[in-house]
């Protein structure tokens, strides 16, 4: 089992540590209500070093890019990001991830630790004999932080940052907090403004205790998965291995917008005739209990669908979760059905989320296509 960079960091601080996709990682550093509000009102600081990082290289490497992912990745700018997919020939998703044009020569990937392996060795496999690019995989040489909240501007630039900060969501620069050389990316997945920072392993430790040092007078403080998982579920965020997976097409989990259909993709041709038999949702649980994954949704004592996530928000005071419906149903937000919990069946209502305001900045895209 890999620790991260910062373990010395989270023994200190008393976190709980848990095995996540071969890491040891911080389950919580306190408690899972005070680290989500931390995170909704001031800021909180995750390590996600255990999030896998890819570059694809070499004259052909955003070309090489488009061919394997769902997004005409030539198109982004310099210093951009997309939210993309990794699609087998099928079209299920094999990884959802974040494509970052680093380079006019040069791609990184962020993955989800779990499938970080896989998608190294399949990338190499899609990659033509042809083509003038190659997969680097950074395993053990990087370090990533996530500072989420609405003063994660403040407390950057209180850490001694020097450099560009990006302004637009999923823009990035590089810069120094420490001395050390960092990527900076306004990019997140919990629903607030923030950054994501990366950097060489070596350098985990001084950026880490710069920013604990800096958020300290803004209420930040450190937050773990557990955490996490309850800001994604707020948003209505879906999780890999959980809500999506190999056997799920972006057409059924509902990210047809993570598609870009200019130009060819493995698994195009399969999602172009693709006909979703179900559809994925968000609801929110009106009686006491939680939903866990596979249990049954009912819609007038019929079964309709099952859930594939579920939490307590306690940001909402109330359980939500996600899951599937049969498509052929017309079933609307607003809509009370059953999930049944230990063999109580409890009324649930579907939500269009995000079940708290998403408070990331103006994409760059947006910004391009209001400027032109």
């Amino acid at each position: 089992m890999r620790d991260t960079p910062l373990a010395p960091r989270h023994r200190e601080a008393g976190a709980r540590l848990v095995e996540f996709a071969g890491w040891r990682l911080p389950l919580q550093f306190s408690s899972i209500a005070e680290e989500t509000r931390a995170t909704r009102h001031t800021a909180a600081l995750f390590d996600i070093s255990h999030m896998g990082v890819i570059r694809i290289f070499g004259a052909d490497a955003h070309r090489a890019a488009r061919r394997v992912l769902t997004r005409d990745v030539p198109a982004i700018p310099l210093n951009c990001s997309r939210y993309a997919l990794l699609c087998n020939e099928a079209g299920g998703i094999l990884d959802d991830l974040f494509v970052m044009s680093e380079m006019p020569d040069a791609v990184r990937l962020i993955v989800n630790a779990v499938n970080h392996k896989k998608d190294v060795a399949w990338i190499r496999s899609h990659l033509d004999r042809s083509t003038r690019a190659a997969v680097d995989d950074l395993l053990g040489r990087t370090f990533g932080l996530a500072l989420q909240g609405p003063l994660s501007q403040e407390i950057v630039k209180a850490s001694g940052f020097r450099g560009r900060l990006p302004t637009a969501f999923g823009a990035f620069f590089h810069g120094t907090i420490a001395g050390a050389d960092l990527l900076v990316s306004r990019t997140g997945y919990t629903g607030e403004d923030g950054f994501e920072i990366f950097g060489s392993a070596g350098h985990a430790v001084p950026v880490w205790d710069a920013l604990v040092e800096a958020g300290a007078q803004y209420g930040m403080i450190p937050a773990g998965l557990a955490a996490r998982d309850v800001l994604r579920q707020e948003m209505g965020y879906p999780l890999w291995g959980q809500d999506i997976d190999e056997h799920t097409t972006p057409l059924e989990a509902g990210l047809t917008w993570a598609i870009d259909w200019t130009g060819d993709f493995v698994g195009r041709s399969s999602l172009e005739h693709f006909q979703p038999t179900r559809r994925r949702i968000a609801f929110r649980i009106e009686d006491r209990g939680i939903a866990r994954p596979a249990a049954p949704i009912f819609l007038s004592g019929r079964r309709i669908g099952a859930v594939t996530s579920g939490t307590y928000s306690h940001n909402l005071q109330a359980a939500v979760g996600q899951g599937y419906l049969d498509a052929s149903l017309q079933v609307q937000p607003g809509a009370e059905v059953e999930v049944e919990i230990r063999k109580r069946r409890l009324r649930v209502h579907i939500t269009d989320p995000p079940f708290v305001p998403s408070r990331t900045r103006l994409g760059w895209t947006r910004i391009q296509t209001r400027e032109t």
